[in-house]
């Protein structure tokens, strides 16, 4: 029971506002703006980070820069001089550097931080353990990645970790749980960040029969959100407000 409450306390709030609280292309994911916004409205903040290519620890999603910088470049390959003169959609955010949004959290709310795949796998995450080290608020770490969670598994086993996991395509639906379980023992994550439409399925049982922590993402009307808010711990959602 202790844990349990460990956990909750560490999620803290049951509304994490993904990419921040954005809107549209007028409020950009994964701005500055959008995170000013879950701030003043309390909601926890889930964000995306990855590396570019000297070795900055950068806020965005995509591998790719496309689709909210209108560049054909991969993020990985371009250096943070670079970046930071690209405006996300047509507003004037850029793509923040992490060390800003930790600035402009200053430990107000919790941050649920996505590590996106990315190459050599040790550098960012380095850099990553001593920015967080140093910083005074809340945070939680989860990847899609079991070799990412592994590292922190290894390295860091202090830090709360959470493996996200989403539903196969159709075909290989009957695997869902295999290769779930498989990710889980290879990592033990703290607690896992599930696809909302596995909450009707043998996963969720496994996570409530075990008693893990639970947060489901990414919630997009009301309706949605009464079907399944007594089933997890937070919720992850968008584009409505909670």
């Amino acid at each position: 029971i202790t844990m349990k409450l460990f956990m909750m306390n560490l999620f803290e709030n049951k509304y994490i506002a993904h990419r921040g609280l954005h809107f549209n292309k007028e409020i950009p994911e994964n701005s500055l703006l959008a995170f000013k916004n879950a701030i003043e409205k309390n909601y926890s903040i889930e964000l995306d980070i990855t590396i570019s290519k000297d070795n900055q620890i950068v806020v965005f999603h995509d591998e790719n820069l496309h689709r909210l910088c209108g560049v054909k470049e991969n993020i990985e390959e371009m250096n943070y001089s670079f970046l930071k003169e690209l405006k996300l959609y047509e507003t004037n955010e850029h793509i923040p550097l992490f060390t800003e949004v930790l600035d402009l959290v200053s430990g107000k709310i919790t941050l649920i931080i996505e590590i996106k795949k990315h190459k050599n796998i040790g550098i960012l995450e380095n850099k990553l353990v001593d920015l967080l080290e140093n910083y005074k608020g809340k945070y939680l770490i989860c990847s899609f990645d079991k070799e990412i969670l592994s590292w922190f598994k290894k390295y860091k086993p202090n830090f709360k970790r959470g493996l996200i996991f989403e539903s196969n395509p159709k075909k290989f639906e009957k695997y869902n749980k295999t290769l779930f379980l498989y990710k889980y023992y290879k990592t033990k994550a703290d607690f896992i960040s599930l696809d909302y439409k596995l909450l009707d399925s043998s996963v969720y049982d496994f996570c409530v029969k075990n008693s893990l922590d639970l947060i489901t993402w990414t919630i997009r009307n009301k309706e949605n959100y009464e079907k399944i808010k007594t089933k997890v711990d937070a919720v992850i959602f968008e584009n409505i407000i909670l």
